[in-house]
């Protein structure tokens, strides 16, 4: 009798439950320490995921106890994700948002929200979807990132998945950025200039030029993994 009476209530609260949002753990190994100029770019075993309309949530933490430090000299910075799609070339819709973590795993920022773009190969058949978002970190430099947390809304597509056995791809931006453990502890511009707010943006014009640069190597860096 007990066990229908708490069927009963959960059957009243719950009438109509949305997919099941669950987190999904990713380790990356971000690579050797030191002071970074540009890109870095390391891939990561894609997550196995069918598309059925739910929303997930990806956790990306970094390996060995490394961290992504941003220096008071550091302007620009972003985090951009590729992940394949088995059974493209049709492209998918996918709404999202996307912040960076502290060591606790708490938020460095607001959500912001995500851009699905298709990635394409030589032959312009749509292989997979690069996550595209410029983080929002407000806070006193120098700062260090410890993760990546990403959620998403999946298109309702039967046969479609992000690949299993497939792999995907992160990489990181910015004019100057550090990845510990061994990394200074923090590099300021030659004025001297006290560390302030930190404040990641990019204007329009070169976040499109870098996503195209990041298509070409997404795909690269891809295809590479899995040769």
């Amino acid at each position: 009798m007990e066990k229908k009476v708490i069927a009963a209530a959960a059957a009243f609260l719950f009438p109509h439950v949305a997919p099941f949002a669950f987190a999904i753990p990713i380790q990356i190994d971000l690579g050797p320490s030191g002071v970074n100029f540009g890109v870095r770019q390391v891939s990561f075993p894609a997550p196995d995921v069918q598309f059925q309309g739910q929303s997930i949530a990806l956790d990306f933490t970094f390996q060995n106890a490394e961290f992504i430090r941003l220096f008071t000299q550091t302007t620009s910075f972003d985090i951009d994700l590729f992940l394949r799609i088995n059974n493209a070339p049709s492209p998918q819709a996918f709404v999202g948002t996307e912040y960076l973590t502290d060591k606790l795993g708490a938020a460095l920022g607001p959500p912001v929200n995500v851009s699905a773009f298709p990635v394409t190969n030589g032959a312009n058949q749509v292989v997979g979807t690069d996550f595209f978002a410029i983080p929002l970190i407000t806070t006193v430099a120098p700062v260090d990132i410890y993760g990546v947390h990403l959620d998403l809304t999946l298109p309702d597509s039967l046969g479609f998945g992000f690949g299993n056995g497939t792999f995907g791809a992160i990489t990181l931006d910015g004019n100057i950025f550090g990845v510990g453990p061994n990394v200074p502890a923090n590099v300021i511009p030659d004025t001297g200039g006290a560390g302030g707010l930190l404040v990641i943006a990019l204007t329009a014009l070169v976040a499109t030029q870098w996503i195209s640069r990041c298509y070409r190597g997404h795909f690269t860096a891809s295809e590479s993994s899995q040769s």
